[in-house]
């Protein structure tokens, strides 16, 4: 089967989905640019990857970009013709909310959800390896100073009863 057969075998999904991989769009991109979940846009372009016998989704969106572009082909996908075959990083444009959605403060779980920064996980890597590393080293060292702190307390208290007998 020759590749323009099997550019043609492709779903305008399929074909969405390597298109927004050639942006340099990640799965989660795709997914909310698509209204999909991310496990679809995963099939779609695995479809399309096994459809175009391409090794990864970066070499499928390769061999879309690379077919030349008839107008009929370019109504039904609903792409310019200029904009296929661009391999340039685009930046998606963040999903407008209607504006009678409330506005969803991030971080505003409560003061216990900031307290335990619990926001974090949502943003794992916040914090670069040396931030993470200075968070380590600091609940070590409270660690230490919780222990000595009870050690202190417990000595302090049997002397208090070693006082105390008669």
């Amino acid at each position: 089967m020759t590749e323009s057969e099997a550019l043609a075998r492709l779903t305008p999904r399929e074909r969405r989905c390597l298109e927004l991989v050639a942006r340099h769009y990640d799965t989660g991109q795709i997914a909310a640019e698509l209204g999909i979940s991310v496990a679809t846009v995963n099939g779609y372009l695995a479809d399309a990857r096994q459809k175009l016998g391409a090794r990864n989704r970066k070499e499928a969106a390769r061999m879309l970009g690379a077919m030349p572009v008839s107008p009929a082909e370019t109504a039904t996908s609903g792409t310019p013709i200029e904009d296929r075959g661009m391999f340039e990083r685009v930046e998606p444009t963040p999903p407008a909310r209607p504006p009678s959605a409330p506005q969803v403060e991030k971080g505003s779980g409560g003061w216990l959800s900031r307290l335990l920064h619990l926001e974090r996980t949502t943003e794992p890597h916040r914090f670069g390896a040396g931030g993470r590393t200075l968070m380590i080293v600091g609940l070590v060292v409270a660690l230490c100073a919780a222990l000595a702190m009870s050690v202190v307390a417990a000595v302090g208290l049997v002397s208090i009863f070693a006082s105390l007998r008669p």
